[in-house]
């Protein structure tokens, strides 16, 4: 598994917490990397890993625990299929 692609066990916590959560998404918001290391995502432990592969991951502003909630399924299908890592994943808010 290379540092973009998670387990499911992975995808399920952080649409969890992306869900629920203001902590951990100020801390997604802040550093991705860090927020997936705390829920096990070895890649993101592995400090040895590249830290640009981690800008894909960075948004300016998170959509809503309400709007990630609503959407789930649809982003839990996207990032497990195995064309993640060349589909950008709905996690922005959109802008108006």
């Amino acid at each position: 598994m290379n540092s973009s692609e998670l387990s499911e066990k992975n995808v399920d916590a952080l649409l969890d917490r992306l869900s629920s959560d203001d902590e951990f998404r100020a801390q997604f918001q802040k550093s991705p990397r860090q927020a997936l290391a705390s829920l096990g995502h070895e890649p993101a432990v592995d400090r040895s890993v590249e830290a640009g592969s981690w800008d894909c991951m960075e948004v300016s502003a998170l959509a809503s625990k309400e709007a990630i909630k609503a959407s789930r399924d649809e982003i839990r299908k996207q990032m497990l299929t195995t064309q993640a890592s060349a589909i950008p994943i709905a996690l922005e808010a959109s802008r108006k």
